[in-house]
């Protein structure tokens, strides 16, 4: 297959040469070798012999318009040749002379004695021996002029035994000469005595170039009586000639030529004299065709080829691909049947298409009695718990979700993926349910000792809160005991004192015992600013010893329906992370408000900050820039978990030397629980 993609892409590049060559040689009258490795610049001895010789001279005659002729308004020597000599000159940045004659056969002696450097004619084979020929220039046709009452004379072989009126030294000559016998020439100085001899009966035809005899045609008023051959006789390149010794001036005419023809000069000039009618213009759209018929046949066999190609070998392929695809298949079986987790696979309709062995076992089914059916038949594990709503979501949105829910006194987490055709569609959703309740019981053990372990550090301070009440009680005992004349102001006071002293000691207790309970899950209504203060308090002779500050923007009426629990541990591993990071004291600000049902918490230190290079791994567990002993790397882990466990969103950004902020976004809860149910 390899060897045939590079014939055909060998064959394909030929082709696109061969049409590029077909683009220049219309556009520009070049082949594409030409185009890409002709030399457009003089050398130094040509550019020498431009500066010896001063000026060219361009020598012909002067009666061939609109070729070359004299303008009887204003005497100036005009035509399309003229135009394209200036044209050269310009292009050679060299002066051109033009010093015509009268006759052409005066013009060709001229450049035959060496009085003129160049001029323009028809490539010819005797002309050859005496001159060297340029590049071509432009296409020159020839034609018969007739009565146009004469039937007689069709082609120029019936010119055979005709007076024929031809200018002297005409190409035309030449060519007839070469094709047909018998012909009594009538040679005239120029086109106009050739044309006039013809209407005064003397000749039977004139033959010429074609566009000579057209504009002195029309300029003689002769256009009704005489007529022109439909088809030209011939067609030819006119060239420039110089001397047979003048090699470097041939060498600098055509570079010149080559200049102009990649400038599409003569095109140009061919336009202004003559429109879009141009007589000029090579016939070539016979061979353009022939070739471009030749190329799309070429395409059509390079096609036929690539096909005949391909369906040699796609029955192989296609065997070989059903053969891989059945082994990927069975392979894929065999991995989907060995997982551990349930997995199933169901469509839009939420029929079951395919489910692996782990869940055929959990439910005591074999497979054939489970695929087809609809999830609904499962409740317990596929239906009920909200997770048919997070399959609705997969299918809508075609994002991955994730649910929980207990089942047979074990935790189940129900993922959620989508599953594309070719064409990004959804069209089915791959369901995996996986026992947690090993994690989960883990990760509650590990919330618990990291509690226990906050209860710790907070030993001494809270000791120090309950020994404070207790020495005011123990003190105003000692009055009371020592009061004899029962001083009734005395007594009350010290009983006041007493009872402020136990509610105060009292409500450090409870709040210690409320964060180090196990509490659940459940959502409960609380007052937000109030559940701060009391995490605050519980860190308060930390923050006093390590001379840090606390500012809470917190609307004192905020009541919502919120998990204790994970607010517990987000605030406090917060809290106890900025304490850390601000060894030399501080403030710390907390903003709590309630945006679109999601509270929305702003926690900022003015601490030391996290490099940008750690911020994606501070979440990370066991991650720590701490010395050994002074953390964990847990804390921050436990934040990150509990806010995803609460369904909300967590964002930091710090700056080192000037502190972190955290951006929180909690769901609020839906009514409280009622512990009776």
């Amino acid at each position: 297959m390899k060897k045939r993609i590079i014939y055909a892409f060998t064959i394909a590049i030929l082709l696109i040469a061969m049409l590029i060559n077909i683009y220049l040689e219309i556009q520009y009258d070049i082949n594409v070798l030409e185009y890409f490795t002709k030399s457009r610049k003089l050398t130094k001895e040509e550019e020498k012999w431009l500066t010896e010789h001063k000026k060219l001279i361009y020598g012909s005659d002067q009666s061939s318009p609109p070729l070359r002729y004299i303008d009887e308004r204003n005497g100036q020597y005009r035509g399309l040749v003229v135009d394209y000599i200036m044209a050269l000159s310009i292009e050679l940045q060299t002066e051109i002379s033009f010093e015509p004659v009268r006759w052409w056969g005066d013009a060709l002696n001229s450049l035959e004695n060496n009085e003129k450097d160049f001029f323009d004619m028809i490539a010819s084979k005797d002309r050859l021996k005496q001159f060297d020929f340029s590049d071509p220039i432009y296409s020159l046709r020839g034609t018969i002029l007739i009565p146009k009452n004469t039937n007689k004379i069709d082609n120029y072989s019936d010119l055979e035994g005709k007076r024929v009126a031809i200018p002297r030294g005409d190409y035309a000559v030449e060519f007839l000469n070469e094709r047909v016998k018998n012909i009594h020439y009538e040679l005239t100085p120029d086109m106009t005595g050739a044309i006039l001899q013809l209407r005064d009966g003397n000749v039977d035809a004139v033959v010429g170039d074609e566009p000579v005899i057209t504009y002195l045609v029309d300029k003689l008023n002769m256009r009704n009586e005489y007529r022109t051959l439909e088809k030209a006789i011939y067609e030819e390149d006119s060239v420039l000639a110089v001397k047979k010794s003048e090699k470097i001036l041939l060498s600098i005419l055509n570079k010149g030529i080559y200049n102009l023809k990649k400038k599409r000069v003569m095109a140009n000039i061919q336009k202004k004299w003559f429109g879009m009618s141009d007589s000029f213009a090579k016939e070539n759209t016979s061979s353009i065709i022939t070739i471009l018929i030749l190329s799309f046949i070429s395409i059509i066999g390079l096609v036929l080829y690539l096909f005949y190609s391909w369906n040699r070998i796609l029955k192989r392929e296609v065997e070989k691909r059903t053969e891989e695809l059945y082994l990927s298949r069975h392979d894929l079986q065999v991995t989907f049947d060995g997982l551990t987790h349930l997995m199933i696979v169901i469509d839009k309709d939420h029929n079951i298409v395919n489910v692996n062995k782990a869940f055929c076992r959990l439910l005591g089914l074999k497979k054939k009695q489970v695929q087809g059916k609809k999830c609904t038949e499962f409740k317990e594990i596929l239906y009920g718990h909200g997770v048919e709503s997070i399959i609705k979501d997969t299918f809508s949105t075609g994002k991955q979700y994730q649910k929980e829910f207990k089942y047979r006194n074990k935790i189940f987490q129900t993922s959620t993926f989508p599953l594309d055709d070719r064409m990004k569609n959804i069209r089915n959703v791959l369901i995996m349910v996986k026992d947690v309740t090993k994690l989960r019981i883990s990760e509650q053990q590990l919330l618990q000792d990291n509690k226990m372990r906050a209860i710790g550090q907070l030993a001494a301070g809270v000791a120090h809160e309950i020994r404070n009440p207790l020495g005011l009680i123990r003190t105003y005992c000692y009055i009371l005991k020592n009061n004899p004349n029962n001083e009734e102001n005395k007594i009350k006071k010290a009983i006041r004192v007493i009872e402020n002293s136990v509610e105060r000691g009292s409500k450090i207790v409870d709040n210690l015992l409320n964060f180090s309970r196990i509490s659940s899950n459940d959502c409960e209504k609380i007052n937000i600013r109030g559940f701060i203060v009391d995490i605050f308090l519980l860190q308060q002779k930390v923050l006093e010893k390590n001379n840090i500050a606390r500012e809470i923007f917190c609307d004192e009426g905020l009541v919502r329906c919120v998990n204790q629990e994970s607010l517990k541990h987000i605030l406090v591993n917060l809290i106890s992370n900025a304490i850390d990071a601000m060894p030399n004291g501080g403030i710390i600000k907390m903003e709590c408000k309630e945006k679109k049902n999601k509270l929305s918490i702003t926690f900022i230190d003015n601490g030391i900050g996290i490099k940008e290079q750690n911020l994606e791994k501070i979440f990370n567990p066991f991650f720590t820039t701490k010395m050994p002993g002074r953390g964990t790397g847990l804390g921050l882990y436990i934040v990150y978990n509990e806010v995803l466990k609460y369904g909300g969103t967590i964002n930091v950004t710090s700056k080192l030397g000037e502190g972190t902020s955290f951006y929180i976004m909690l769901p609020l809860g839906g009514e409280e629980k009622d512990e009776t149910n």
